[in-house]
């Protein structure tokens, strides 16, 4: 059995967008079923998560029989479409490489212009240095998502003549600029967006995430266990 896993909460504006929705998104595809497990702080930063399954505590975690934990959204997506000869192209294709390409562009190359955005919008308390870094990184992610565009070219697709995890990669990490209204100027990029979204594989990745997000508060997060167990 394959299990994923997740967060019990987190924030309104995360729902849907917690990584994990990357492998249940790409399990849906390739039509595996999996199960998920809701993790809570104090056991994303327990030792036992850390040394056997996510050096850094963070997730989502891919767990399989018979096979060692898989941690990074990124890692898993491109695994499983590997495995299941799904959503890539074959093996020493030049449609395998560019869908490589284009995934690890998406996470290295637009990703973290994004979330430099993100930052400013969501995590920086002093309003001062908020509203002196804001222009500089949103004219950043800006340029970058215009780049995005233009190698988009107008295609469907970003490789080949079908849906691929460079597709699915690139409309993931979107999600953050279409929050954040870093779309509003490039309406085709955006159109294409809502158009990967749109698959049925996503549409219920999504569903699940939220709903689970849902049932659950930040109480159930025991953030505050956590902070005792760092106290002094």
């Amino acid at each position: 059995m394959i299990t994923v896993t997740a967060m019990k909460w987190a924030p309104p504006f995360a729902a849907g967008q917690v990584r994990d929705h990357r492998a249940r998104w790409i399990l849906n595809e390739v039509g595996w079923p999996y199960e998920v497990v809701l993790v809570d702080a104090p056991t994303m930063k327990s030792a036992a998560y850390f040394s056997g399954l996510q050096p850094f505590g963070q997730l989502p975690v891919l767990q399989e029989d018979g096979r060692p934990p898989l941690f990074e959204s990124g890692a898993i997506v491109l695994d499983i479409a590997m495995r299941a000869g799904r959503c890539i192209g074959a093996e020493g294709t030049p449609e395998r490489a560019a869908a490589l390409q284009w995934v690890i562009a998406g996470l290295n190359s637009v990703e973290p212009m994004l979330f430099n955005v993100a930052e400013v919008e969501y995590f920086m308390e002093d309003e001062a240095a908020r509203n002196a870094r804001r222009p500089a990184v949103v004219r950043l992610a800006k340029e970058r998502l215009s780049m995005l565009e233009q190698a988009r070219a107008g295609r469907d697709w970003f490789v080949g003549d079908g849906f691929t995890v460079a597709d699915l990669m690139l409309a993931s990490i979107l999600k953050i600029a279409d929050r954040l209204a870093l779309l509003d100027e490039l309406p085709a990029l955006g159109a294409w967006q809502r158009s990967i979204l749109a698959r049925p594989a996503h549409v219920r990745a999504e569903q699940d995430q939220k709903a689970e997000i849902a049932r659950h508060t930040p109480a159930d997060m025991r953030y505050d266990a956590l902070a005792q167990e760092s106290a002094p």
